[in-house]
C-alpha cells in the first residue's frame, strides 16, 4: 500500500464512522428483513402509492409554475415571495392544513379522503421542488433561454427550451416529495383514509414491539430507499451542476397577472397562518401558554442537533472535501435523510431492546438522520468554489487547521449556515422522534400542537401554533448565529 492510500485512508476514516453510525437504524431493520410474516395489507400499500405520487404530481406542478415564474422574470417583491414560500417548510403539511380550516367562509369538506389529502400535502410541499427549479435556473447559461427570447413565444420557449432543461429539479423534486409523503401519517390521519406509514404507526402504538412492526416496515422502507436511489443522479446534478456561462437567466419585467404563480405557495402559508390567527383571537384573548421547560427544550434540541450535526459533518468532509468519494458519501447521506423519521426512531429503539434496553435521547435521532443537510451545504458551496483560492490559501504560512479555519471554511459559511438552520426547522417540526423517543412525560411543543388540535377550543390551537412558530424561528435564529459567528470572515 503507498503512502497516498493509506493518507486517502485516513481521511476517509472519519467520514466512514459517521456514516456507519448515522445508517444504523436502517441495516438493524433490514437486517430483521427474514423476522416474521411479511403479511402487507394491499390495499393499504395501493392508497400509499396513490397518495405519494398524486401528492407529488400536485407539488411538482404547482412548485415547478412558481419556480419558473419567479425564474425567469422580475417580480416585484419576488426574494419575500420564495421566502414566504419556503417557511412551509418549517412544518409538516398537517400543520398548515390545521390553519387553514381555521378560516371561515371556505367549504374545506369539498377536499376530503385520499385526493383531498393528496391536494393539501402536495401543495404544501410545493417549495421542495420550486427551490430545486430555481437553483437550476441560475446555473443556466443565460445565452440559452436569450436566444429562445428571440424568436419563440412564451408558452413555446417554457415548453420547448424550458422544460427539457429542468427534467433533472423536476424529476428530483418528484421523487423527494413521494420520499416525504411516503412517511407522512398525520395528513392520512386527519383525512380518513389508511397508508402503510398510517399502519405501521398504529400498530407500534398498540404493541410498542419492534419484531412486529417490522413486516410493515421493511417494505416500506425499501420503497423510500429505491426512490431515493432514483432520485440521486438528478439531484447532484441539479445541486452540484456549476454554469459555464453568465451565471442564470436574465429576468425580465412582467404583469401582475403574470406573476400569480409565483405567489401560490406564499398564499398557502398566509391563509393557514391567518387561520391560526383568527382561531387564536376569537371570543378574546387565548388562554394557552406554553411550559417553558418545554418551551425552551424544544429550542435547545433542535439547536443542538443543528451546531452538533453541522461540526460532525465540517471534521469528517473537509479532509474528503476534493476527493472522489465525497459525492459518494453525500448520496449515502441523503439515503439516511430520506428514511421517515418514525421508522427512524423504531430503528433506535430496536437498537436500544437489542442492547439492553438503554434511553435514546431524541438528539441522537435527530443528528444521525439529518447530516445529510450540512453536508449537502458543504459539497454545493465548496463546488461553486474556484479551485484558485485554495491553492492561494496553501501559500499562506499557517497550518492546515488555521487554513480551514480562517481561509476556506469562512468561504462556504454562507451555504453551511444555511443548512445548520434548515437542521433546525426540521428537528425542531418533528414530532415522531419525538412521540417515540422521549421519556414518560416529556413533550415539545410540536407534539403538544397535535395534541390540543384533536379537542382543545379553537384559540387554544391558534395560540399553540404560533408559540410553536415563535420557537422554531428562534431555533433557526440560533442555529444559524452559531456556524455564522465561527466562520465570520475576518480581516
Amino acid at each position: 500500500m503507498t503512502r497516498q492510500s493509506r493518507l486517502s485512508g485516513l481521511a476517509a476514516l472519519p467520514m466512514v464512522v459517521l456514516l456507519g453510525a448515522a445508517a444504523l437504524p436502517v441495516v438493524f431493520l433490514l437486517s430483521r428483513l427474514a423476522v416474521g410474516e411479511m403479511a402487507v395489507d394491499g390495499a393499504s400499500l395501493a392508497a400509499t402509492a396513490a397518495f405519494a405520487l398524486g401528492g407529488a404530481a400536485v407539488a411538482t406542478a404547482t412548485g415547478a409554475a412558481a419556480g419558473i415564474t419567479a425564474g425567469v422574470l422580475a417580480l416585484p417583491a419576488g426574494r419575500w415571495l420564495i421566502g414566504a414560500a419556503c417557511v412551509l417548510i418549517a412544518a409538516p403539511p398537517a400543520f398548515w392544513w390545521l390553519g387553514a380550516t381555521h378560516v371561515p367562509g371556505i367549504p374545506w369538506n369539498l377536499l376530503s379522503g385520499l385526493a383531498g389529502g393528496a391536494v393539501v400535502a402536495g401543495l404544501a410541499l410545493s417549495p421542495v421542488p420550486l427551490l430545486l427549479v430555481l437553483a437550476a435556473l441560475r446555473e443556466l447559461p443565460s445565452n440559452l433561454y436569450e436566444a429562445a427570447r428571440v424568436g419563440l413565444r412564451p408558452w413555446q420557449r417554457v415548453c420547448f427550451v424550458l422544460l427539457p432543461l429542468l427534467r433533472a429539479p423536476l424529476a428530483a423534486g418528484f421523487l423527494l416529495v413521494a420520499i416525504l409523503l411516503l412517511g407522512e401519517s398525520e395528513i392520512p390521519f386527519l383525512f380518513g383514509f389508511r397508508t402503510a406509514m398510517t399502519d405501521v404507526v398504529t400498530l407500534f402504538a398498540q404493541t410498542y414491539d419492534v419484531t412486529r412492526t417490522i413486516p410493515l416496515v421493511v417494505p416500506l422502507l425499501l420503497a423510500v430507499l429505491v426512490l431515493a436511489v432514483l432520485a440521486g443522479r438528478p439531484l447532484l446534478r441539479t445541486i452540484l451542476a456549476t454554469s459555464r456561462g453568465t451565471h442564470g437567466v436574465v429576468r425580465r419585467p412582467t404583469s401582475v397577472m403574470s406573476a400569480i404563480p409565483a405567489t401560490v405557495p406564499a398564499a398557502i402559508a398566509a391563509i393557514s397562518l391567518s387561520g391560526y390567527a383568527a382561531a387564536s383571537f376569537a371570543g378574546g384573548l387565548p388562554e394557552w401558554r406554553a411550559t417553558p421547560a418545554i418551551f425552551w427544550a424544544s429550542i435547545a434540541e433542535a439547536v443542538g442537533c443543528a451546531w452538533i450535526a453541522l461540526l460532525l459533518v465540517v471534521v469528517a468532509a473537509y479532509p474528503l472535501r476534493a476527493a472522489p468519494g465525497a459525492k459518494v458519501a453525500l448520496w449515502i447521506a441523503l439515503l439516511v435523510f430520506c428514511v421517515p423519521a418514525a421508522i427512524f426512531g423504531i430503528g433506535w429503539i430496536g437498537i436500544s431492546h437489542a442492547l439492553g434496553g438503554f434511553q435514546v435521547p431524541p438528539l441522537a435521532a435527530h443528528v444521525s438522520r439529518a447530516i445529510a443537510l450540512p453536508l449537502l451545504g458543504f459539497a454545493i458551496a465548496y463546488a461553486r468554489l474556484p479551485r484558485s483560492l485554495e491553492d492561494a490559501a496553501r501559500l499562506v504560512a499557517v497550518s492546515p487547521l488555521q487554513r480551514a479555519l480562517w481561509l476556506v471554511l469562512p468561504l462556504v459559511a454562507p451555504s453551511l449556515v444555511a443548512a445548520s438552520a434548515l437542521v433546525a426547522a426540521l428537528a425542531f417540526a418533528d414530532r415522531d422522534v419525538a412521540s417515540l423517543l422521549l421519556p414518560a412525560g416529556g413533550s415539545r411543543l410540536m407534539l403538544d400542537l397535535y395534541l390540543l388540535s384533536a379537542n382543545a377550543p379553537s384559540r387554544v390551537v391558534g395560540a399553540a401554533a404560533f408559540t410553536a412558530l415563535g420557537g422554531a424561528a428562534l431555533s433557526v435564529a440560533l442555529a444559524a448565529a452559531g456556524p455564522l459567528f465561527l466562520w465570520r470572515p475576518r480581516g
